[in-house]
């Protein structure tokens, strides 16, 4: 796929001739209220994937919701999310990352409406997975805009450290603002008021993204395909619910049928992909992105990273709630120096990523590691004081997370073409779901395992040591995961950028006056 340009006026060859001398141009202030504006809308899908979690218990008890639907309430969002993302970034190359954005947050927006007006749990779980699909064209631009638009390696640091530090506020406002959200009952809707914030939220992002989000796009237009697109919205699925579900069930037969159809239909699907590139048509994953060097080791490493992060989510709340019998709101503000810990470290990745590049992830998933090993010298302590001792913890594994995000998704960027920002941007937000849910599935059935019964209901022998020995031994299990995410992040390191990748990074500065042409992927235009 070729970058097409067009003729640009002599003022803005003569800008192309001031950035041939300075490297690529640098962002704008209109660039920067642009990402203002993005990182909002993904702070408020970061909201959407915790909050429900805390407000389950009033939901059950409002709509009357068995176990399985509450289940899928939660669930069916993420499954949705994770099925639609590539063909929602896929869908920014082709029509533009800003109107694809302007489509996803008004649905997101009508949706989270649906959710709180929901008078059934059959409802509420149809809004949510419409919720996920809408999060699924909504989320994906915003990597793909950063990629696109942030052209210099500084100024595009600084947008991922930003991006990152929304991800860390999203985490908190999830967990501890739906817990006080909840308490405060604002006009007695309850839970409701979970997905009605989002309205007024929304709204303001559609307002704002109007003057201040930048457009782009491929610049080749590529056709959506459609095919590719069917086998993605079945396949994760048939991996992520028998991956979500499967634990808590025993893993009956049909999650095994579902993980060997989902294999043969991998298969089937990147056969497709091959075919369809053959014929000369643009396919879902286009070959350049899936052979760009280093590009399968760092997914390999974001998986890692977030089946850790997940499980360890996972522990941390049975541990709280079942083991030291805190409250939701009380057991989710530990988790508070984690978000802060992440948020920090993404503030200071700018300098310190473009001084030490990929080996800032390295060591911030060394400071995990150190941070979970700890978790055995403070679940001996008593309750109150476990918990402190366990936010203390958090808070430096929330540092060294912080430490490993930015740089790593500012090295996957770097390595994907321009014209794929938003194939490349939904490939990354797919893993990052997958490795989510497997993290919940395999170090769930691990803790169950050192547990020795289900942690949401256990029997009446087991005590808090037995929680405590069986929260330690994960931990080790975690930290283990956060060192070999380190040693892939050393081997990433290794491994140079593509030539044509770097080349489209700064193609805006690459030419002089007098051929300067104004690229078609991005476009100033409102």
């Amino acid at each position: 796929m070729r970058t097409e340009t067009r003729k640009a006026s002599p003022k803005a060859a003569a800008e192309a001739g001031a950035a041939t001398a300075t490297g690529p141009p640098r962002a704008s202030g209109r660039d920067w209220a642009g990402l203002t504006v993005v990182l909002l809308a993904m702070f408020m899908s970061q909201i959407d994937m915790f909050i429900v979690n805390v407000a389950a218990p009033g939901i059950q008890a409002d709509l009357n919701a068995g176990f399985g639907q509450l289940q899928f309430v939660i669930d069916g969002y993420v499954i949705a999310y994770a099925a639609g993302m590539v063909t929602g970034g896929r869908l920014g190359d082709r029509i533009g990352r800003k109107r694809t954005f302007q489509y996803g947050v008004a649905t997101f927006t009508l949706t989270s409406l649906l959710c709180a007006l929901a008078p059934s749990p059959a409802t509420l779980i149809a809004a949510r997975v419409l919720q996920g699909l809408s999060a699924a064209v909504m989320t994906p631009q915003v990597l793909s805009l950063i990629r696109a638009v942030f052209v210099h390696e500084r100024d595009r640091a600084r947008a991922v450290g930003a991006y990152g530090a929304s991800i860390g506020a999203g985490v908190i406002a999830g967990l501890v603002g739906g817990g006080l959200l909840l308490d405060l009952d604002v006009a007695g809707l309850g839970w409701r008021m979970i997905f009605l914030i989002n309205v007024p939220i929304g709204a303001a992002i559609l307002c704002a993204a109007v003057p201040a989000v930048t457009e782009s796009r491929s610049a080749d237009l590529p056709r959506l395909d459609i095919a590719g697109a069917v086998f993605t919205a079945v396949l994760l699925p048939l991996v992520l619910i028998p991956l979500i579900l499967g634990g808590e069930h025993g893993w009956p037969w049909w999650t095994y049928v579902c993980f060997a159809l989902s294999a043969a239909g991998t298969v089937a699907f990147l056969r497709w992909e091959r075919r369809t590139e053959s014929q000369g048509n643009d396919p879902l994953l286009p070959s350049r992105l899936l052979r760009a060097r280093g590009f399968p080791l760092s997914m390999g490493t974001v998986l890692l990273f977030f089946s850790g992060n997940a499980g360890l989510f996972l522990v941390l709340t049975y541990h709280l709630q079942s083991g030291l019998r805190l409250t939701p709101l009380a057991a989710s503000m530990v988790f508070v120096p984690l978000g802060l810990g992440f948020i920090a470290a993404s503030a200071a990745c700018r300098r310190l990523a473009a001084r030490f590049g990929i080996g800032v992830s390295v060591a911030g998933g060394l400071v995990m590691a150190a941070g979970l090993v700890a978790v055995p010298a403070v679940t001996g302590l008593e309750s109150t004081s476990q918990a402190i001792g366990l936010a203390a913890v958090m808070g430096v594994s929330g540092f060294g997370q912080g430490l490993v995000v930015a740089p790593l998704v500012d090295t996957v960027l770097s390595r994907v073409h321009p014209d794929d920002a938003g194939a490349g941007s939904g490939v990354l937000n797919t893993v990052t779901q997958a490795g989510m849910a497997f993290g919940v599935a395999v170090i769930g059935a691990l803790y169950r395992g050192f547990l020795g019964t289900n942690p949401q209901a256990p029997g009446p022998d087991t005590g808090m040591a037995d929680f405590a020995d069986a929260f330690d031994l994960t931990a080790y299990v975690l930290a283990a995961l956060a060192v070999g995410t380190a040693l892939l992040a050393i081997r990433l390191g290794r491994v140079p950028a593509s030539v044509e990748a770097a080349g489209g990074a700064g193609a805006e500065g690459g030419r002089g006056p007098a051929e300067a042409e104004e690229p078609a992927v991005t476009d100033t235009g409102r």
